[in-house]
């Protein structure tokens, strides 16, 4: 069975981003309805040229109102079931910080409706740089 972990990048340093997936075995899945950010590294032409095959946009986990703070996910099911389908582990990843307020609390709810367990990601250093112990 594979595993699905959800995280923001807000506050995260994207250079840790590749050494995270490494560790987890995983493919990052961008839940973000439009993945633009004011801050290039955070933009799909970016973040697909760091990962290549490791990144994948998926828009129908995406939050089609955000921009009027509501959340409306463009198609929770047919993105569930693609994510489903995934033979790897996965990240889901928004820019939101905290799950509170952010529409990954929707889609981590209809995965457990499904019995899919989650698990969110608050920290994406692998190391600690002086006991290169795993932090997670």
């Amino acid at each position: 069975m594979t595993k699905i972990y959800t995280t923001g990048y807000t506050g995260k340093d994207v250079n840790d981003l590749k050494p995270m997936l490494e560790a987890l075995d995983a493919m990052l899945i961008d839940i973000r309805f439009a993945p633009y950010s004011q801050v290039m590294h955070w933009r799909k032409v970016y973040l697909k040229a760091l990962l290549g095959e490791k990144y994948r946009h998926i828009p129908n986990l995406g939050n089609r109102t955000y921009k009027e703070n509501k959340i409306t996910i463009q198609n929770l099911k047919l993105g569930i079931e693609t994510i489903l389908n995934l033979p790897t582990n996965i990240v889901l990843m928004c820019a939101c910080e905290k799950t509170e307020n952010c529409h990954r609390r929707v889609i981590i709810e209809e995965l457990k409706n499904r019995e899919v367990e989650t698990e969110e990601i608050l920290t994406w250093r692998t190391r600690d740089n002086s006991t290169q112990e795993n932090l997670f």
